[in-house]
């Protein structure tokens, strides 16, 4: 079992491998695996690990960095991958996009029933895209549109000011989304910002829904948004202007 480095606690390695020893890995998938810094990590761990990687010179490196006889290869984008993905002996993904990863996270449980637990992890790297100038539609990506359209405006949902703060708790309403919308249940088992970059790394446990029992279901928090939306607006909007 991995042990979690505490020369980088609170970082993305230290953070994969403390989760990849939670149980005994079947197969690991690992979205944009760039040169394979932690897919070589992942490999003795698991029965299968598979790795995805579009830029070609990029993965040459991969394929020669993660040399194990149980990796499997993909050359292409991660969504192209996704449209025939089918693994029903995941138990480990890795969304590491660069920039904003929910729209790869909703097309992999549009397409993974989950039957069984199954640890996510995921960097969030939204925040780069404001340091760019850039902008991200907060209610289409973490939202889903769990509020009345247009409740939030245009000019809230684009602030900087205050979305480092506030970029955890988005994370958590889009995983609870995610749930209700696919039909599994989740726990969080962390959420750390980077000490060196605007970069948000969490991790939680998918699994089978069930209405019972210490976690409870993901569609709670859903159902309680919808129900009364002005609480969790006024918030969103208080944190975003200051």
């Amino acid at each position: 079992m991995p042990q979690l480095d505490l020369e980088h606690r609170g970082e993305k390695i230290g953070l994969r491998l403390w989760t990849l020893g939670f149980w005994t890995q079947e197969t690991v998938l690992d979205l944009y695996a760039g040169e394979g810094n932690l897919s070589r990590l992942y490999a003795p761990h698991c029965k299968k690990l598979i790795c995805v990687e579009k830029d070609e010179e990029v993965f040459k490196r991969l394929e020669e960095t993660v040399q194990a006889d149980n990796v499997e290869f993909h050359n292409c984008d991660n969504m192209g991958y996704l449209d025939s993905f089918h693994e029903p002996e995941l138990t480990f993904v890795d969304f590491d996009a660069f920039g904003c990863p929910n729209v790869q996270m909703a097309k992999f449980f549009e397409r993974h029933l989950v039957t069984r637990a199954l640890m996510v992890n995921v960097t969030d790297g939204s925040l780069l895209n404001f340091n760019r100038g850039a902008s991200i539609d907060i209610e289409k990506y973490y939202l889903l549109n769990v509020f009345p359209e247009k409740r939030l405006e245009e000019r809230d949902l684009k602030a900087k000011r205050g979305l480092k703060r506030l970029l955890p708790w988005l994370a958590e309403t889009f995983v609870h989304a995610l749930a209700a919308r696919y039909g599994f249940s989740t726990h969080f088992v962390y959420h750390a910002m980077s000490s060196k970059s605007n970069v948000l790394y969490y991790g939680f446990i998918a699994y089978p829904e069930t209405s019972t029992g210490l976690w409870a279901t993901g569609k709670t928090p859903v159902l309680r948004f919808k129900k009364d939306v002005r609480v969790p607006v006024k918030t969103l909007r208080r944190h975003l202007k200051t």
